[in-house]
């Protein structure tokens, strides 16, 4: 347990500073860039990324979880090759195809010529990004965490140096550049960072081993292929579909709320890291020392994650115009909620996917957890958006899916594992949440400032009161952060 949190501490700070270069970054770009910029730059990087997700194939995941097992350094050689080779088999045609439809769909269907270079930016960074997924699983199976942190803080300060003045330069084609730009830089900078350390001899694998390899890597990277494209499809359904019926600036406001709900996925993203070797581990070779380590892990991160959550929910209206330098995004404060929420439901799906769904190989539920997150996401926005208005609709959509998901993943899993790690301790703390996250219109900043307090001294003695966190925890915390 002690191992777990300090890896979990070391990660956190390393998304916490990676997070906090990312606000900066978005401040100078959001002052830099027009609403109506920004929203095309979305519905592009939205096209992108929906076609960009079928090169995935799952081999992250699946290339970790082989790394982790693997004997020597020849054999992880062997199995990132093995990886690479399959991803591109994929990633080729996506870009190539990409790259020339790019003028038929900027011009036919969002009748807009100015999505045509953005466009086929994004094909050559598909080209790029595919071989990156596999060298971050070289760094992870070989738990190499030190190596991974530090690299995430430090790419994060090369991405603000790469678009701010491209950006600046070059507006809405520049952000194209940078991306690109940084996608090379990152892809160079794993290489090193995953080699580098080994010793292996560089031999090809066999016929006979590809096909074992393969046969192992696609096991339940497969299942974990579906569920990434249909999380691509849920996180830019909001841009592609509002793009076809409002204007590029309600885009904007849209998008910008998503920004904003999206930088909270740092803290799930850091857990993840930590959890999915760690714990893959633990799930095959000591199943009671893993569900009481999953169960006391997931109370503690719960707390922190529903937390942040209610805080940056609370302050948005105080954050977005301290970033913007205005009121130019004031519109987009009624979505804040819905969205932040959306994608800290998402967090725990992804955090249960991560600790049990893939070391138990429930593939099934959790393929299932994921229809019903897209479903009941597009299934509220078409049922709901004549009479709520698009960007209210589509807001709620986003959280009515991930609710539901996370809510059938936590059933199924808590079933088949036959142990409880969400019970209504967890259901009052996320009402308790709620009702912080609403009271984010109050105008008056003593009167805020003053009921904040007694929020979070209320949230703080429910959180010690159901043993979510003690006092043990809180001094082992401080003393791995000092470390």
């Amino acid at each position: 347990m002690k191992d777990l949190m300090k890896w979990q501490v070391i990660s956190l700070v390393s998304r916490g500073v990676a997070m906090a270069l990312g606000i900066i970054q978005s401040f100078f770009i959001v002052r830099i860039l027009s609403v109506s910029d920004w929203g095309l730059i979305q519905i592009a990087a939205s096209i992108g990324g929906a076609f960009g997700i079928y090169q995935h194939l799952g081999l992250a995941s699946g290339s970790t979880r082989e790394i982790s097992a693997a004997k020597n350094d020849t054999e992880i050689f062997k199995i990132f090759l093995t990886s690479v080779l399959i991803r591109y088999v994929m990633t080729a045609p996506i870009a190539l195809w990409l790259f020339f439809a790019a003028k038929g769909l900027a011009l036919n269907q969002y009748s807009d010529k100015a999505l045509i270079l953005p466009l086929q930016l994004y094909a050559l960074v598909l080209m790029i990004q595919g071989v990156q997924s596999i060298l971050n699983s070289v760094i992870s199976g070989t738990k190499r965490f030190k190596h991974l942190f530090l690299y995430q803080s430090a790419i994060a300060f090369v991405s603000l140096v790469i678009y701010i003045p491209l950006i600046f330069l070059y507006k809405i084609n520049g952000y194209f550049y940078a991306l690109v730009l940084f996608n090379l830089v990152s892809s160079l900078a794993l290489a090193i960072l995953a080699f580098k350390p080994l010793k292996p001899k560089f031999e090809l694998p066999t016929r006979a081993e590809f096909k074992l390899l393969f046969k192992d890597l696609l096991s339940i990277s497969m299942a974990i292929y579906l569920v990434k494209i249909i999380y691509t499809m849920w996180e830019k359904s909001g841009p592609i579909i509002l793009g076809l019926h409002i204007s590029k600036e309600l885009v904007g406001i849209f998008a910008f709320a998503m920004l904003y709900a999206k930088k909270l996925m740092a803290i799930s993203d850091a857990i993840t890291d930590v959890n999915l070797p760690v714990l893959s581990d633990r799930f095959v070779h000591n199943f009671d020392e893993f569900k009481s380590l999953f169960a006391n892990n997931f109370d503690k991160i719960f707390v922190i994650i529903v937390y942040v959550a209610a805080v940056a929910t609370y302050w948005a209206p105080e954050v977005i115009r301290l970033v913007v330098g205005g009121d130019k995004y004031d519109r987009a404060f009624p979505f804040v909620f819905p969205i932040v929420f959306a994608f800290i439901f998402y967090s725990f799906i992804n955090i249960i996917k991560s600790s049990v769904s893939i070391p138990a190989k429930y593939s099934r539920d959790m393929i299932l957890s994921f229809v019903l997150l897209i479903g009941g996401t597009l299934g509220f926005y078409f049922a709901t958006a004549s009479w709520l208005g698009a960007l209210e609709a589509m807001s709620y959509g986003m959280f009515a899916g991930a609710l539901v998901g996370f809510m059938y993943l936590v059933i199924s899993s808590q079933h088949k594992l036959k142990f409880v790690y969400f019970n209504h301790d967890h259901v009052l703390i996320l009402v308790q949440c709620f009702a912080i996250s609403l009271a984010w219109s109050i105008d008056n900043l003593f009167i805020k400032s003053g009921t904040f307090a007694v929020f979070t001294a209320l949230f703080v003695w429910a959180a010690f009161i159901t043993h979510f966190v003690k006092k043990s925890d809180i001094h082992l915390f401080l003393g791995k952060l000092r470390k």
